[in-house]
Formats: structure tokens, C-alpha cells, sequence
């Protein structure tokens, strides 16, 4: 990539999205599109078409998906799986259609089984049975990684996947129903933390203690 080509950063809201977009700022990328939730719905196939036949994008980075910890997964495993399902299907595909360059599919460490040895390795993937609490959301991001696959089979596209692993960060969801295990823990500290310094007693000439409003 270079500078001048046009990127398209889906999910450049979320913690891995807006990671994305700080690296590729600051490395001088300035041709970056993005789209708000609003803007753009991506489980909506012919919105997603419409804005790949006008924007044109040469690369793509899939950030975007419906994300949650192990009590969100569990409350909502239709929502994951339909919603993420969608999401890939519609910008995958429709970057195949536009000619998009390379396109970069952010998938999930829970897609490999629950009991895989450690430390793992890509060839453990299907080799046994998934976490159920996140199995929808695992289905659902194996799916992706296959339509990358296949369609690079069959096309002759650049479409890569990458598993990250366990983030944290800004634009996280903190929130202690629904966030990921990190996120929550950063959460309760932060909160013990100003907890404390309110109820920290004053002196006379003692000032009261601030702490950041977001971790």
C-alpha cells in the first residue's frame, strides 16, 4: 500500500478499528474511508453494494463485527451469529466484485476447540469441538475465514485472515455485563480506584485526587 491508494477501514470505531486507523495515520496513509453505523448499516446487502461500486476501495480491513464477552455470547447467540455472518458476507463479497487489491479479515482466538493443545497452531483449527458459551460467534468468524479462503481459491483474490488475541484498549466496551474479561477487569480497577480517592480523607491543605476518566 502506499499513501495515495484508498482504504477502507470497516469498524474504524471500535477498539481494533480505531487501532487501525492510528497506525495507518501515522504512517502517513491520508486516503482512508470510513463509514459510521449510521452511515452505512454493513448487514445490509444492497447498501454495502452501492457504497463498493461508488468509494471503489483498493484495500479493505474487515475490524467490523458484533463483538462481546462469554455473558453477552451467551445472552445473544442469534444476534452473533446472524449479525457477523452478514457483516463478512456482504463485504467480502463485495469487495471480490469492486477488484479490492487485498482485503484483511480480523477474526477471533476462539475459533479454535476448547481443548486444543497449547501453546496453539493454525493446524488446530476444526480439530475438535468449540467452546459452547461462543460457539455462534466462532461459527460465524470460521465461516469468514473459509469465504477468504475460498474465494481466493476460485477468484483469485488476496484476502487474508488474522486471529488476534485477547485486546484491550481504548474504545473498548467496559461495560461489566457484556465486555470481554480484560476490559472488565480494567473497569473494576479503575472504579476501586476512584472509589478510593473518594473516600480518602482531606486535609486542611490537602487537594482532591483526580484520576483519568477512561482507562
Amino acid at each position: 500500500m502506499n499513501p495515495e491508494q484508498k482504504i477502507y477501514v470497516a469498524g474504524h470505531r471500535g477498539l481494533v478499528g480505531s487501532a487501525l486507523m492510528r497506525a495507518l495515520e501515522k504512517k502517513g496513509f491520508k486516503n482512508l474511508v470510513t463509514r459510521t453505523h449510521t452511515e452505512l448499516d454493513l448487514t445490509d446487502q444492497a447498501a454495502v453494494k452501492k457504497f463498493f461500486e461508488s468509494e471503489k476501495p483498493e484495500y479493505v480491513f474487515l475490524a467490523a463485527a458484533k463483538v462481546g464477552g462469554i455473558h453477552a455470547n451467551n445472552t445473544y447467540p442469534a444476534d452473533f451469529i446472524y449479525i457477523n455472518l452478514q457483516i463478512q458476507n456482504n463485504v467480502i463479497h463485495n469487495s471480490y466484485l469492486s477488484g479490492v487489491k487485498k482485503l484483511c479479515f480480523l477474526g477471533s482466538s476462539c475459533i479454535y476447540p476448547k481443548f486444543a493443545p497449547q501453546p496453539m497452531k493454525e493446524e488446530y483449527l476444526l480439530d475438535g469441538k468449540l467452546e459452547p458459551t461462543n460457539e455462534p460467534y466462532a461459527i460465524a468468524k470460521i465461516a469468514g475465514i473459509k469465504m477468504c479462503q475460498s474465494y481466493n481459491r476460485q477468484y483469485g483474490t488476496n484476502f487474508i485472515s488474522v486471529m488476534p488475541t485477547n485486546l484491550y484498549g481504548p474504545n473498548d466496551n467496559f461495560d461489566l455485563e457484556n465486555s470481554h474479561v480484560l476490559a472488565a477487569l480494567v473497569r473494576k480497577f479503575v472504579d476501586a480506584k476512584r472509589s478510593s480517592a473518594d473516600n480518602e480523607p482531606r486535609t486542611q491543605n490537602s487537594e482532591p485526587r483526580t484520576t483519568n476518566p477512561e482507562p
